[in-house]
Formats: structure tokens, C-alpha cells, sequence
């Protein structure tokens, strides 16, 4: 992934050991965030090298049945709708992009453990306003799915000749990805999503505390999606136990459609009014 912000690449080398950030260099974003409490200092975390991160997962659902038999030129016209946007909505929230293969794209959320109440998941719950709008923009052309997982991901730097991006690795990012195997997102409509997290050596309760946290943020009652978190953890294969809330569409917030017009061969365009 493309990094180009001084603050978080400045942030990620500290948290690798490589440049220690002695002052509080990111800013509060609102307020409501501060909660009247003292942040901690950047220089608490130098060198521990593991983040905490959003990692995601969309994909379309049925894409290699919908593109059988299509000449190269067709598949990219097809694609190209969804990929720019949903690029353009996770870039215009400060996403990192991770990844695209195909139909798929994988984004980055690092969390700033440094602020009081980590205002990155306000960006999540507005990517995900976004990309939850975008399916009924595109006229419901497009259905897919949504993984978001939330754990410890390390990020480093990798330098080639002419070659130069970030990377993040951990389980989360396996997990992200297994989450589109759950039965409850195989037929989306038009979409659907998934959150969730590793228990591990933690206990049930400390997770889905830690999950009802955040989901209440960007999966509460002023969400576009509403969330219903599973009693108890799932085994997924390769992943271990894992406790999910499956993200649903609101039926009231659905947006009003926006007429779109199938050229031949140019894919799909709004019209204007």
C-alpha cells in the first residue's frame, strides 16, 4: 500500500523501533473524543512493533459466473464502476489501500493508541455509510460483501529497485477474508458485512466488549447498517474461535436511487439530470 502521510508514516516507523516521536504529533478529531481525559505520549510506544488495525475485505458475490466467457476488454468495462468506487470512498476517508485483485479490495485502518478514544473508527463508520450507499447508486448492478476484522497487525516497509510500498501482515488480515465464508453472507442483497475478531488467549467477554465498543460507532443506531452480534465464538478454518456480528443494510436508510444508463461498451454511467 501507498503511504503518504508524514504523521503515519512518522507513527509506524516509531512503532517499528526506527524513529522515536517523543511529542504527540496527530490531532484530536471533535471534541467528543477527548472525554476530559489526558492522552498518553507517543514515547510509550516506541518499538512495539504490533498495531492495532481494521482490516478489510469487498468482493462481489458471484463475479466469476458473471463474467464466464467475457473477453479481457468486458471484464475490466464491468469492473470498473465498482473498483473506482469503492476506491474513491475508502481514500476520501483516509483508508489506506491495501490491495485490489480482481474484484476484490483489501483496505488498512491503523489505530492510534495515543489518543484518549481512537477517532479512526469514526472513518470506518463513514467508509462504511459510504460503500453501503454506493450498491444502491450503481442501481444494484453490483452485490457484495464486506469483512472487517479488528486485531494486531504489523506494518513494515518493503524497497526493491523502482519498487517501494508498506505492507501490513498478522492474523487479522487472514481474518478479514475468512469472514466472507460465514453462510450469512454468501448471497448478499444487494449487500452485506461482517465484523470480527480473534479470541485467542482472551476471554469472550473482553472481546465482545471490545467489539460492541466500536460497532456502536460505526454500526449503531445512526449507521446505515444495523449489527447483531453472535452469542457465542465460530470455529473458522485456518483462524481459530472468532465472535462475528453480521452487518445488515437499514431498510429506512436506504438511499434514493440515481437512474444509470448501460452503454454499450463504456459500462455504466449516471445520468444527469
Amino acid at each position: 500500500m501507498q503511504i503518504t502521510d508524514p504523521d503515519l508514516i512518522g507513527y509506524l516507523r516509531h512503532r517499528a523501533g526506527e524513529q522515536e516521536i517523543r511529542a504527540r504529533q496527530r490531532k484530536m478529531i471533535g471534541k467528543a473524543l477527548e472525554l476530559n481525559a489526558p492522552t498518553p505520549d507517543f514515547a510509550s510506544t516506541f518499538g512495539k512493533a504490533e498495531v492495532p488495525a481494521y482490516v478489510g475485505f469487498v468482493d462481489l458475490a458471484g463475479f466469476s459466473s458473471a463474467v464466464k466467457g467475457k473477453q479481457p476488454g468486458e471484464i475490466a468495462r464491468y469492473l470498473k464502476p465498482f473498483l473506482c468506487g469503492i476506491i474513491g470512498i475508502l481514500r476520501d476517508r483516509g483508508l489506506l489501500i491495501d490491495k485490489t485483485i480482481g474484484d476484490e479490495v483489501m483496505f488498512v485502518l491503523p489505530e492510534t493508541e495515543e489518543e484518549a478514544q481512537s477517532p479512526e473508527v469514526l472513518s470506518l463508520g463513514q467508509a462504511m455509510g459510504g460503500l453501503h450507499d454506493l450498491v444502491f447508486e450503481l442501481n444494484g448492478v453490483y452485490k457484495y460483501r464486506i469483512g472487517v476484522a479488528y486485531g494486531l497487525a504489523s506494518f513494515f516497509h518493503i524497497e526493491g529497485a523502482g519498487y517501494s510500498e508498506w505492507t501490513a501482515v498478522g492474523e487479522v488480515v487472514q481474518l478479514a477474508k475468512r469472514l466472507h465464508s460465514l453462510n450469512e453472507l454468501e448471497e448478499p442483497d444487494p449487500v452485506i458485512g461482517a465484523f470480527g475478531m480473534q479470541v485467542g488467549g482472551q476471554s469472550v467477554s473482553h472481546v465482545r466488549r471490545t467489539m460492541e465498543e466500536r460497532l456502536s460507532i460505526f454500526a449503531g443506531f445512526a449507521s446505515r447498517f444495523s449489527h447483531k452480534l453472535e452469542d457465542s465464538p465460530v470455529s473458522l478454518e485456518g483462524i481459530g474461535d472468532v465472535l462475528c456480528a453480521i452487518l445488515s443494510p437499514r431498510p429506512e436508510r436506504v438511499p434514493k436511487k440515481r437512474t444509470y444508463l448501460r452503454r454499450r461498451g463504456d459500462g455504466l454511467h449516471p445520468r444527469l439530470k
